[in-house]
């Protein structure tokens, strides 16, 4: 996938979202739209068509106060879940992902959380890409691996701690990377920000990777 299908991506994904999460019972037909242009692109494997590419959106609230949450477009129904509380667990979320063993499968995540949890200190796991909407513009800054990342200020990221990676998420940013998955299995993949009541839990900010073979 090139530069200007992911800058197409981010593009028709943020025109999706402005039109609205949880507005009604049921989505606009131009959020449908999006859904099925951001969400269901393939690609050719042989005989097999498989994902392309992953989407998942960081709501803040997407549970209730402090529950924020990975949330799959493709799985939202236009209903918000049942909100919790301090001592209820919100409705359920469900931000499970399929891919293919041994194929590239790019992610694409749009943080609309402004909150900044933590400064980011490290090495980058793996090639990313953060895409800031400015007045001007789409501005794209590329983070190599190995890459030094000095108190980066981040909402949240995005982590799967049994392949030791770790995404930064600033606020209100789009980030890009693309990951192999080798071998077929289950990888739970979590935010590692202190973002509230949300964090670890299953469906909020804590999902699985099923890698198939």
């Amino acid at each position: 996938m090139n530069r200007r299908t992911i800058v197409g991506f981010v593009l028709v994904l943020v025109v999706g979202l402005v039109e609205g999460y949880g507005a009604g019972t049921a989505l606009s037909g131009s959020h449908a739209v999006t859904q099925s242009m951001t969400v269901t692109e393939t690609t050719a494997v042989g005989a097999q068509v498989v994902p392309a590419v992953v989407n998942l959106d960081v709501i803040p609230d997407w549970g209730g106060a402090t529950y924020d949450a990975f949330v799959i477009p493709s799985h939202v129904d236009g209903t918000l879940p049942r909100a919790g509380t301090n001592s209820t667990p919100p409705g359920p979320n469900d931000n499970n992902v399929t891919v293919p063993a041994g194929v590239a499968v790019g992610f694409v995540i749009t943080n609309l959380d402004t909150a900044v949890n933590m400064n980011f200190t490290g090495t980058a796991s793996t090639d990313f890409t953060v895409y800031n909407d400015t007045t001007s513009g789409y501005v794209a800054l590329h983070y190599s691996k190995g890459q030094t990342l000095p108190k980066l200020p981040v909402g949240h990221t995005l982590t799967i701690p049994s392949l030791n990676v770790s995404i930064p998420l600033p606020p209100d940013t789009v980030v890009t990377f693309t990951c192999t998955f080798t071998t077929p299995g289950v990888y739970e993949y979590m935010c590692m920000a202190p973002c509230g009541l949300g964090m670890g839990l299953t469906g909020y900010m804590n999902g699985y990777v099923t890698v198939t073979s």
